[in-house]
């Protein structure tokens, strides 16, 4: 794997035009050098005839110094893209900060001062006197799954809602189902869509259950027709339900279970569409041989971690994930046990934590549930023990990456 060089410093004698970004606009200010601005800041809008300002700024920098500006502004996610492809259109070096870099700039001043005129100010001193992450445009690939991947995420917490509004209208037409079968499964939704009402399950014959669930090619696993529809039956005559047969609150019930049935549809789709797209990266079958990691994790560390070049070292991706040490060292303390930074990629924590703990589950035998198992015996908590060994199978990871190698239990 292709080492890159991602952070920089730029030199103070070049020229810098700085942006403080927020939704459709910005202010701009050019700086000749360090500490030589070049004018006022101009607040300048995020469209073709809007960004004419700014490119006039450009022009005069090079102009005075005889070398193209570098373009720097905070990494604001959606906002930031806009001005980012507009400086790359003009051929300038773009050059990322992140939002804590320049608070801590600002906050450490005398009398700290935030307007959006003064922070192009603190984002010109970051520029000089910090190194940068240079902006590299994305594959089309990884940013296809990285996008894929988002939208993935929005799908599951739409589902997670949309769960919760069912349960809820469950509990009134269908009071203690989820006492006598998972709610979700594929028969209890098929017996609520159809019956609507415990009353009318109630009525019907376990017979004619099974053969109406067996028309429906419904999955029940390892348990017979007879034994679900019997079980069925069963809740149904003892349940006393919150409402009439005819109430409002059943169409209730159904519009739910139509928005559960969609979402469960639709993050499906997604899942499968993410994988397709992942197995054509040449890594996705080195992350998929680690033990409890299945197809839709791998596609999602593969989405999350992106292009493996853009980290020169096992450190920079393990602190991208948020999961570098917190250190405050004074005196005599070490500062070296506190907790994680957490200020990384949460999406990419939560996939390696659901790896570890999948392992546990599965009581896999490897270095990841080695190391687990000691730090747990040392006496940290599982939560502790199991973030320990989520930065273990990142940094694992990393060296299969490097090596092109597989997995070694």
């Amino acid at each position: 794997m292709p080492e890159r060089k991602v952070y920089e410093m730029i030199d103070s004698e070049a020229p810098v035009l700085a942006f403080d970004v927020s939704k459709g606009c910005s202010h701009c200010q050019g700086f000749v050098s360090f500490g030589e601005p070049l004018g006022r800041p101009i607040k300048v809008a995020h469209t073709k005839s809007g960004m004419a300002p700014a490119e006039e700024i450009s022009r005069l920098l090079e102009e005075r110094s005889g070398r193209k500006p570098k373009a720097v502004l905070e990494s604001t996610g959606v906002y930031s893209k806009p001005v980012i492809r507009w400086a790359e259109s003009l051929g300038l070096d773009v050059y990322l900060i992140s939002p804590l870099e320049s608070a801590k700039v600002r906050k450490s001043r005398v009398r700290p001062t935030k307007t959006d005129a003064l922070d192009c100010g603190v984002i010109a001193e970051v520029a000089y006197t910090r190194s940068l992450r240079r902006a590299t445009p994305k594959s089309s690939l990884y940013s296809q799954l990285y996008s894929l991947s988002r939208r993935r995420a929005a799908i599951a917490d739409r589902l997670v809602a949309s769960k919760n509004q069912y349960r809820k209208s469950l509990d009134c037409v269908w009071p203690l189902l989820d006492e006598a079968c998972d709610p979700f499964s594929g028969y209890a939704m098929w017996a609520v869509g159809k019956y609507r009402h415990p009353e009318r399950l109630a009525k019907a014959k376990a017979e004619s259950l099974a053969k109406a669930m067996g028309g429906a090619k419904i999955r029940l696993g390892s348990i017979s027709k007879q034994a679900v529809a019997s079980k069925l039956i069963a809740y149904a005559k003892g349940a006393l339900s919150g409402c009439s047969p005819n109430d409002g609150e059943v169409d209730a019930l159904m519009s739910a279970m139509s928005d559960v049935e969609r979402d469960m549809e639709a993050l499906g789709g997604a899942t499968e569409e993410l994988i397709a797209l992942a197995k054509e990266l040449p890594h996705f079958a080195q992350i998929l041989s680690i033990d409890g990691i299945g197809e839709p994790l791998a596609a999602l560390l593969c989405a999350e971690i992106g292009e493996p070049s853009r980290f020169s070292c096992r450190n920079g991706l393990v602190a991208y994930a948020g999961l570098d040490p917190t250190i405050l060292q004074s005196g005599r303390n070490d500062g070296l046990h506190y907790s994680i930074t957490r200020k990384g990629n949460a999406f990419l924590r939560r996939c390696l934590y659901l790896a570890v703990e999948n392992m546990g589950m599965h009581k896999a035998s490897n270095a990841i549930t080695e190391f687990y198992s000691k730090k747990k015996s040392s006496g940290l908590c599982h939560k502790a023990a199991a973030t320990a060994a989520c930065r273990k199978l990142l940094v694992c990871i990393w060296g299969m990456l490097r090596s092109g190698t597989f997995f070694d239990r």
